[in-house]
């Protein structure tokens, strides 16, 4: 094994156990030392980039492994920096997608993709040895690379849980490319109108297509008549003071999410406010019983007393 200078092992131990020949090369170690420590003492990991032991390579080194085969400049991105921030409906298909400046190499290895942009993110997050898109350009990246329901899903989980607002989000789908943005822009403009997850969407679709309702708030901020703010259900007929969920733990990203609802129909009730609670199966195989459902109930509480409470729509910015 090579005896490699202190500064340069200080460099490994920030890189994960790992470096690249260059910075090999420049610490005078030569090629003929590297071929004779791979094998023995080293492994290769991708061309021109070497773990410094022989063992298995753990998802933090594979992740700083390819930001080294990427080069200078390269930015972990899309479904990658999605993942890493913590956002569960996006899939993890093993592929570490990074961004490198127009003027570097698109190059593509197994489990590896990496890609010109000529818009680097001039805010990367640094994260020891990595640099990650922003919040915002890391969503609509990765829901440009997403198709279908999952699209919508990735852009919901992001704004429900506050990891981006929805005005950076219209920002940044403006800023990006045109090709591939138009599912990410409608659910951006879904997600401005209140639904902050795939059920609640579907069951705002589900209401829309009624000739009986007035106007549903989703979300909306509810307060007593005397300005104690009370928890948000995912739809709010005003005019009768009818409230409405979507009840399931799976769409429920966390245990502290299932909670909170079931505060929210205990606190509601308190205070005289009607509830109407649908399963995401329930709203997905029956849309036309479940609106049905609402309408009876809506066309029965009119002309009754409403309960002391105030509705206004939530402003997602």
């Amino acid at each position: 094994m090579p005896n490699l200078p202190e500064h340069l092992l200080a460099t490994a131990r920030e890189q994960q156990n790992l470096l690249t020949r260059s910075q090999l090369y420049g610490a005078g170690v030569t090629g003929a030392q590297i071929r004779w420590a791979l094998g023995r003492d080293w492994r290769g990991v991708h061309p021109d980039v070497f773990l410094l032991a022989t063992g298995r390579i753990d998802p933090a080194q594979r992740l700083v492994a390819a930001a080294l085969f990427a080069g200078d400049g390269a930015q972990v991105g899309s479904t990658t920096a999605a993942r890493y921030f913590g956002l569960t409906s996006v899939p993890d298909d093993g592929v570490a997608r990074l961004f490198v400046p127009w003027g570097a190499t698109s190059r593509e290895r197994p489990g590896v993709s990496v890609r010109r942009t000529r818009r680097p993110d001039p805010r990367p997050w640094s994260r020891g040895p990595l640099f990650f898109t922003s919040p915002a350009r890391t969503v609509v990246d990765a829901a440009r690379q997403l198709r279908g329901d999952a699209v919508r899903a990735v852009v919901f989980e992001a704004v429900q849980r506050r990891m981006v607002t929805v005005e950076q989000l219209a920002a940044e789908v403006e800023a990006g490319a045109i090709r591939g943005s138009a599912a990410v822009r409608a659910a951006v403009l879904e997600v401005s109108g209140g639904a902050w997850s795939l059920p609640e969407s579907e069951f705002a679709d589900c209401l829309a297509g009624s000739r009986v309702l007035p106007e549903v708030l989703l979300n909306p901020v509810l307060t007593t008549l005397d300005g104690l703010v009370l928890p948000s259900p995912d739809g709010y007929v005003e005019e009768v003071g009818l409230a409405l969920q979507v009840h399931s733990r799976r769409h429920h990203l966390l245990e502290d999410d299932w909670e909170s609802t079931l505060r929210t129909d205990t606190a509601l009730g308190a205070v005289g406010v009607p509830l109407m609670a649908f399963s995401p199966r329930t709203l997905r195989t029956h849309p036309a019983r479940v609106l049905a459902a609402v309408e009876r109930a809506y066309l029965g509480l009119r002309g009754r007393l409403r309960p002391p409470v105030l509705a206004r729509a939530r402003q997602l910015v």
